[in-house]
């Protein structure tokens, strides 16, 4: 089972990787701007509603707690991979990932609580657990084979944030943290591994 630590370093990571896409997906609503004192919305350069308008961080640090809340988005989604259901996944994730990441539901409601601190630590370290030994059950191959089952959730997850209107860089590189993040998991340190394209010759020139 993955260590405490490697679950509060991961889920600290994921918070890291994913605060441009909070960013994005969840704007600064102008009743949250009222909340800060003038003094400190003007040294922030919170100028007006919605975004930050002066550069200033717009929105406090995510939280390791919602760090742990996306990690477990991913780890569904690499079930998902697991046992062929990837694309429902992947079309849950433009609900799912606003509403994790604190944006209100459809009709106003107020965005969901999060779980407490340590529930979601311990949720994050059990699901970590079952994916694992669901794959070792499924596959063989070793940390290779699952490095191309993670490639394969962080195309999915890039490829959606970008229909999500985040801008390509962002979702590139926030996908990618939030993989390794993830990976870490289940100690892979190193970024996963694309799947390999047999290289087919080009058929000759017969001018």
């Amino acid at each position: 089972m993955p260590t405490d630590y490697a679950c509060q370093a991961a889920a600290e990571r994921a918070a890291r990787g994913v605060a441009p896409v909070r960013d994005v997906l969840v704007p600064l609503r102008p009743q949250q701007q009222e909340d800060v004192p003038v003094v400190l919305r003007s040294y922030l350069g919170m100028q007006g509603p919605g975004r930050n308008g002066g550069g200033g961080p717009a929105q406090p640090p995510v939280s390791h707690v919602m760090g742990a809340a996306v990690l477990l988005v991913l780890l569904d989604g690499l079930r998902a991979e697991m046992s062929g259901a990837l694309s429902e996944w992947y079309a849950d994730l433009a609900v799912r990932l606003p509403r994790t990441l604190g944006a209100p539901a459809a009709g106003g409601q107020a965005p969901r609580q999060q779980p407490g601190n340590w529930q979601i630590m311990t949720d994050l370290q059990t699901n970590a657990q079952e994916v694992l030994t669901d794959f070792s059950g499924r596959a063989r191959g070793g940390p290779g084979a699952l490095n191309v089952r993670l490639a394969l959730v962080e195309d999915s997850l890039s490829g959606a944030l970008r229909r999500m209107n985040v801008p390509a860089g962002t979702a590139v590189d926030s996908a990618g943290e939030l993989v390794v993040a993830a990976g870490s998991l289940f100690g892979l340190s190193t970024r996963p591994a694309p799947p390999v394209v047999p290289y087919e010759p080009s058929p000759p020139d017969r001018r």
